[in-house]
């Protein structure tokens, strides 16, 4: 008798659970993928106290990991991607971008003008801005000497120190972009360049990391770092002897974007997760936490003077100017696949 009490007692209280979780479960689920460590989960959270939506979040650390996420689950898995500009002509192109119903975006009018209409996407009928990066320069001044252009990463005097950033194509392009080359023209000869100066980098790799990198170099693992401008920031918050250097011959620009998949299950609430998230006030809390470049205009109200006099957190004019911003490169890129796996595996 006590065996069946106990067991009847277990059963209501598993029912119990499952009608708790049923009333309090939200009615609607918006599916992210994102890149790691750049949405807070407090963003998320309030929104779905808002909303009743929630999201499920789905991080990557490098694009050709998102396309492989992507590619590996059935259609309209996942609902909206947030990822660089040129996978915006790769998704489009081959149909798995929907267009974004402007109308239901209202706080698009918070983005500044020189973050819309890019090449890739000159309408903005697919994507809309959500923070900008480049690769800068990072060195500990009580370790090293000061550096300031990527060639000084292939002194033989940082061997096993530097952090660089997992992410092929904006690697490469710093590459090209030392030797004063297009990023976007990929020549047999400019091919080369770029190859030699990764087999000239790699002995002094001590790790390839975008999950973290500022960590490796705010702790003092790493004392040299080619990493994103947002990163550098961090690192300076946690190490006082960390020094941000905006590279000499110039940066690869990249834009991240949000994009709709066609057939999301969870379509219709993209556009109200992102009219969320551009609203002045929620995107400065963004950005407060992961310090990248900040295309919404409106949002500066809510952030320090400071801020804007930061060279890793800003771009001027001049630098603006001289940013090349990768592009779709078609068939080139198994070339640029193949070239990262060498560079990897070396």
């Amino acid at each position: 008798m006590k065996k069946i009490i106990i067991t009847s007692l277990s059963i209501i209280c598993i029912l119990t659970i499952i009608v708790i979780y049923q009333i309090r479960k939200p009615k609607n689920q918006l599916n992210l993928i994102i890149w790691s460590s750049y949405m807070p989960q407090s963003v998320l959270d309030n929104y779905e106290k808002k909303t009743e939506t929630h999201v499920n979040m789905t991080t990557y650390s490098s694009p050709d990991e998102m396309i492989a996420k992507v590619r590996a689950v059935s259609p309209g898995t996942y609902d909206l991607v947030v990822a660089p500009g040129n996978d915006v002509e790769i998704l489009k192109k081959v149909g798995l971008l929907d267009k974004l119903d402007k109308s239901k975006i209202p706080n698009s009018k918070n983005y500044a003008k020189d973050w819309l209409g890019l090449s890739y996407d000159k309408k903005n009928s697919y994507s809309l801005p959500y923070l900008g990066s480049y690769l800068a320069l990072a060195y500990n001044k009580k370790k090293v000497s000061p550096i300031n252009n990527y060639s000084d990463l292939l002194n033989p005097k940082f061997k096993n120190s530097e952090v660089v950033v997992s992410d092929a194509r904006a690697v490469i392009d710093s590459a090209l972009i030392n030797s004063d080359l297009n990023v976007n023209q990929l020549t047999n000869e400019n091919l080369r360049s770029a190859t030699n100066f990764l087999i000239a980098l790699r002995p002094n790799i001590k790790a390839l990391d975008s999950d973290s990198p500022h960590t490796l170099l705010a702790n003092g693992e790493a004392s040299v770092g080619l990493v994103y401008n947002a990163e550098i920031t961090m690192a300076k918050m946690a190490n006082k002897n960390i020094v941000g250097v905006y590279p000499s011959s110039g940066i690869d620009l990249q834009v991240d974007n949000f994009m709709k998949f066609k057939n999301a299950k969870g379509g219709k609430n993209v556009e109200k997760f992102i009219n969320y998230v551009e609203s002045a006030k929620v995107f400065s809390s963004i950005v407060k936490e992961y310090p990248y470049l900040n295309p919404n205009e409106s949002a500066w109200t809510y952030l320090p003077n400071s801020w804007k006099t930061d060279p890793m957190r800003n771009l001027t004019a001049q630098q603006l100017q001289k940013a090349q911003m990768p592009l779709d490169i078609g068939s080139k890129t198994r070339v640029l696949d193949k070239m990262w796996n060498n560079f990897v595996n070396q």
